[in-house]
């Protein structure tokens, strides 16, 4: 059990000061009062356990499907009639990480003290996102708290899914790319140079496909730390440069204009867009909000600008659709889609049917995409092993025919 230090007062009123084992704070409490003292001070004592732990803690990451599930068991607890103070208590005890829970406990503390759960929300931005907390501030407006944490566990559930096929897909072609990469190295740095000095050693005149590759040994040997500086310098430029958000919208841009891949990021952006949107429209917040909510929420910078643009001009009275339309970021079937929804009035059922519709499409973009680069980079690191391969035989071969002369 930890050891706590406390300072209390005897029923002389004289101070004393100690040392407990407790199970925790409150067990340490409710002993200090059965003894009939008046507590004044309780804290833990550290040592190097705790202090381990705290370092620990600290890198344990926090998974979205753990802010999921307590999405959903809340809006659960809320619809049994449970009010959101003792949700909130009953979650914390449930929770096992320890970084999530602490965030939980200051969420419920501050609750108790009379704040509302979407300010108190709002205190921890990098575990509630801003799209989380103004949907939250909605339901809690609403009176209907439970339905809007229910739409916000599914369109969590929705993104992490649609994360997890993307990240799935490109598994296969990473460990490709580390894999040839490392035998490349392995090939080029430690098998050919001694091979070559066995063929020098003899005097046999080396292949140009050899010296290309020799060289390359070489260059690599000599200037492998040149070369890591040089990668980190790019790295650290690169970082820097899309950390401004011109920076960032040009590289957007960029990955718009590649093939294949900008069709999928583009998809990918659009979808979370119409889903995100729909999300909001139907929880009762106005277009214009909605957008602004989106527009902080959105990856994509191109995107975002566009719809800073779509929001200022729907401000200024003009019609929706139109503003999609001229954003130029939308195929003429998400506009044909939007417009149907404007003048039917069910534009969050609308939006929600083309995310609906582009999951497939993306799946497919994505299976496509790996289908070409499969064999793509393994007819690369085939070409790479058999031109090393070569450099190695051919002097082999010219060894054979100077021992047969």
């Amino acid at each position: 059990m930890p050891l706590y230090t406390y300072k209390v007062r005897d029923r002389q009123g004289d101070l004393v000061s100690g040392s407990l084992e407790a199970a925790d704070e409150k067990d340490l409490i409710s002993k200090l009062d059965r003894l009939g003292y008046s507590i004044i001070e309780v804290t833990p004592e550290k040592t190097a356990d705790t202090e381990k732990a705290n370092i620990l803690d600290r890198f344990e990451r926090l998974e979205k499907r753990e802010v999921i599930l307590f999405t959903r068991q809340l809006a659960t607890l809320l619809r049994t009639g449970t009010s959101i103070s003792t949700s909130l208590t009953t979650i914390c005890t449930q929770t096992q990480n320890k970084k999530f829970r602490t965030i939980l406990e200051d969420v419920t503390g501050s609750v108790h003290s009379g704040t509302s759960f979407s300010e108190s929300l709002s205190k921890h931005p990098k575990v509630f996102s801003e799209l989380f907390v103004s949907m939250v501030k909605v339901g809690e407006a609403g009176g209907m708290l439970d339905n809007v944490l229910e739409r916000l566990a599914t369109l969590g559930l929705q993104e992490l899914e649609m994360s997890s096929r993307i990240k799935s897909a490109l598994v296969y072609p990473i460990v490709l790319v580390v894999v040839a990469f490392v035998v490349v190295n392995f090939l080029i740095v430690g098998v050919l140079p001694k091979f070559v000095d066995i063929f020098r050693a003899t005097g046999a005149e080396l292949p140009m496909v050899t010296q290309v590759v020799l060289t390359v040994s070489h260059i690599m040997r000599k200037y492998w730390l040149l070369f890591m500086i040089m990668l980190g310098a790019g790295i650290a430029w690169f970082r820097a440069y899309i950390s401004k958000e011109e920076g960032m919208f040009k590289f957007h841009l960029f990955v718009l204009k590649v093939p294949i891949f900008g069709d999928l990021f583009s998809k990918i952006q659009v979808s979370r867009f119409c889903r995100i949107l729909s999300t909001l429209i139907s929880s009762g917040i106005p277009l214009l909000q909605a957008l602004g909510v989106v527009e902080k929420t959105v990856g994509s910078v191109v995107i975002r600008r566009a719809i800073q643009k779509i929001r200022e001009a729907i401000s200024q009275g003009n019609p929706i659709v139109n503003q999609f339309k001229e954003s130029g970021m939308f195929s003429p079937m998400v506009i044909q889609m939007i417009a149907t929804g404007e003048r039917s009035g069910k534009l969050d059922q609308m939006l929600e049917d083309v995310a609906s519709f582009y999951d497939p499409e993306i799946e497919y973009t994505i299976k496509n995409l790996t289908s070409l680069l499969e064999p793509f980079m393994l007819l690369t690191m085939g070409i790479m092993v058999a031109f090393i391969a070569l450099s190695v035989l051919l002097p082999i071969f010219n060894l054979i025919k100077v021992f047969r002369a």
